[in-house]
């Protein structure tokens, strides 16, 4: 079982020393702290860093709260769960709308912690079920890709993206392969499991279970083996909605 990546984020250095110690105390072989911030600022830019599985966010802290954090990063890049930290006990509701897993008053106590660790533990697992159930039913399936020469046979777990070419289509495939088939994307479209595949653009299909980041500001998608492909603003509310149905999401 992996550990759960962590990042501390709160602008009370005794806070965060009290968190850090409680975590090795009591999932030191479950949880792994990979980063901590002093504010607001800082801790979107150690998020964006680390990548955690999970954040302990402070809600008090100067210049900007963590609730006001969580409001400048899209829900696109919310791929962590989220546990508030703070000394006052009015600010549930906030928590509850922001999309926290959970809701910690400090000091913190030791049941409470555990109960929201295993909370995220159950969340993590679920998800990597999910997407091995997925994995599975597609790691049977092959496709048939017609060209010049004659037919390649591909498993669909293998496809990291399709790219119109004229009355062709180029294949991406793992291992830095490339075949050119002699069929529009169009025909393609219309047989591969939406469940796994996703039309972008005019000109490009990704296999979702390839997709490693997306960037807002340039409204790219960055794919396995350093792929990069624009999507559609067009595509963007339906994109996310496969996205989201084919993860498991705490801001859902």
């Amino acid at each position: 079982m992996s550990k759960i990546r962590a990042v501390i984020i709160d602008d009370e250095k005794n806070s965060r020393d009290n968190t850090r110690l409680m975590l090795s105390k009591y999932f030191m072989s479950d949880v792994e702290i990979v980063g901590e911030a002093e504010n607001g600022i800082k801790g979107k830019e150690l998020i964006y860093e680390k990548h955690p599985d999970l954040v302990f966010l402070d809600v008090n802290m100067p210049e900007m709260s963590g609730l006001e954090m969580l409001q400048t990063i899209p829900e696109s890049d919310k791929n962590f769960y989220v546990i508030f930290l703070t000394a006052y006990s009015d600010y549930t509701i906030n928590a509850i709308r922001a999309g926290a897993i959970d809701y910690l008053v400090k000091p913190l106590a030791k049941e409470e912690l555990i109960n929201a660790i295993n909370r995220v533990r159950k969340f993590i697992d679920e998800k990597k079920a999910k997407m091995s159930d997925v994995n599975s039913a597609s790691a049977n399936a092959r496709l048939m890709i017609a060209h010049s020469k004659g037919f390649t046979l591909i498993d669909f777990s293998e496809i990291i993206m399709l790219e119109a070419s004229g009355n062709y289509t180029d294949f991406f495939l793992t291992n830095n392969r490339k075949i050119i088939a002699s069929r529009t994307l169009k025909d393609y479209e219309n047989i591969l499991d939406k469940k796994l595949f996703f039309r972008v653009s005019r000109s490009a299909i990704v296999n979702l279970n390839h997709i490693k980041e997306y960037n807002s500001s340039e409204e790219t998608l960055y794919l396995s083996e350093n792929h990069q492909i624009h999507i559609s603003k067009t595509r963007w509310q339906e994109f996310n909605e496969a996205i989201r149905n084919s993860t498991i999401n705490p801001n859902k």
